[in-house]
């Protein structure tokens, strides 16, 4: 009968010799140091800066021939989720949604919304995303130079929208700064705050949206000018402080 083999137990597993356990540790101290290092951060504000203007006293009440009314229509929100509803945590520091309407009863939706740091995280919401949250559909969207800038100031690079709801069709023209660049699509917006966060900067950002709703989305083309209309006399209208906000 042979003998039965015995087999000791396995004891316990030596550790990491002390040079890989240092390695290990270097590597991890590395890429903290260089996380923090990539990480925007704002500058300090300097002593005796101006407050940012109050966009609600801002922007007036009285623009061209238009005048702030009550609006006969629920305006799309400025930050929404996936599912519609009104971001709890919003990305602006400050938001205006108003309608103005003519002497003829025609009525312009206007909405703006201005934050002072952006991330890849947290940044201005496009319109398409948030009006495709909340049910319309996008018919079109196509960028366009709008003519709403001052002389002598950099053109704006905006879009135009059509969106469609089971309530109502709205012809849209918007434009989003994007600290130093206007902003025409989310590669874009991505790529500038890539590059930016590499210099170790957050920008602010500001999105400026002016609609008219219309009856048939073939009266788009007829409506850009109006809508436009509206938003060169509303980049007027702005104090200067205001206006730094929102334009190049």
């Amino acid at each position: 009968m042979s003998a039965a083999t015995t087999t000791a137990p396995a004891g316990p597993r030596p550790g990491l010799p002390w040079r890989s356990s240092l390695a290990v540790f270097l590597l991890m101290l590395m890429a903290a140091v260089a996380a923090w290092m990539l990480t925007p951060r704002l500058p300090p504000a300097p002593n005796g800066a101006e407050p940012l203007p109050r966009l609600e006293v801002a922007v007036p009440s009285v623009i061209g021939e238009w005048q702030l009314v009550p609006s006969l229509h629920e305006q799309v929100d400025l930050a929404v989720d996936g599912d519609g509803e009104r971001l709890i945590s919003q990305p602006y520091d400050q938001t205006l949604l108003r309608t103005y309407q003519n002497a003829r009863g025609e009525q312009i939706l206007l909405a703006v919304a201005y934050t002072r740091q952006q991330s890849q995280e947290v940044k201005v919401h496009r319109p398409e995303v948030c009006y495709t949250a909340v049910g319309f559909e996008v018919l079109s969207l196509d960028p366009a130079r709008l003519d709403v800038a001052a002389a002598g100031t950099p053109p704006v690079d905006g879009m135009r929208m059509v969106a469609r709801s089971v309530h109502h069709t709205e012809a849209v023209s918007y434009w989003i700064r994007m600290g130093s660049i206007y902003s025409q699509n989310a590669v874009d917006t991505r790529l500038h705050l890539l590059a930016e966060g590499l210099q170790g900067r957050l920008r602010d950002g500001a999105l400026v949206r002016a609609s008219r709703v219309i009856a048939d989305p073939a009266e788009a083309p007829a409506a850009y000018p109006q809508v436009e209309g509206f938003l060169a006399e509303f980049a007027a209208a702005l104090t200067p402080d205001a206006r730094a906000l929102l334009l190049l």
